[in-house]
């Protein structure tokens, strides 16, 4: 796979929303600055889109009467798009190991909340009847 540094906030956030379709660079900047709220400079994105193109991660495909680059990721930019969300899905699971409990009837996981029914916990008011017929 090609190396490339998505140690940058803005970085990251420009692959991952490539991976919900296609976008113009002016689209970006401004999807990451209604995430972020910091509004990225047009010379942090472009230059990066042109290094993502450069390693076959992205291709730019002129649109409109204007002429708009819209960029795409390739196969190799959705590999990409997902190695990084598998590492961040392993990094966020051992960050809340600790905080899952199990639903007392069938196991399910439970993060926050749960039903509580005569001191035990369930994942559901369902689950808490249905013991309770056992």
């Amino acid at each position: 796979m090609a190396e490339i540094d998505l140690s940058n906030v803005n970085r990251l956030y420009t692959v991952l929303l490539l991976a919900s379709g296609g976008k113009h660079g002016y689209q970006l900047i401004k999807e990451i600055e209604n995430i972020t709220g910091t509004k990225p400079t047009t010379s942090h994105i472009y230059p990066f889109l042109d290094k993502l193109a450069e390693k076959g991660l992205v291709e730019a495909e002129k649109q409109g009467n204007r002429g708009k680059k819209v960029y795409h990721l390739t196969e190799a930019g959705e590999d990409l798009v997902e190695e990084q969300l598998n590492s961040f899905g392993t990094i966020l699971e051992a960050a809340i190991e600790g905080e899952i409990e199990e639903c007392t009837h069938c196991g399910c996981e439970i993060y926050k909340g749960g039903y509580e029914d005569a001191g035990e916990l369930f994942c559901c008011e369902h689950c808490a009847a249905a013991s309770k017929e056992v």
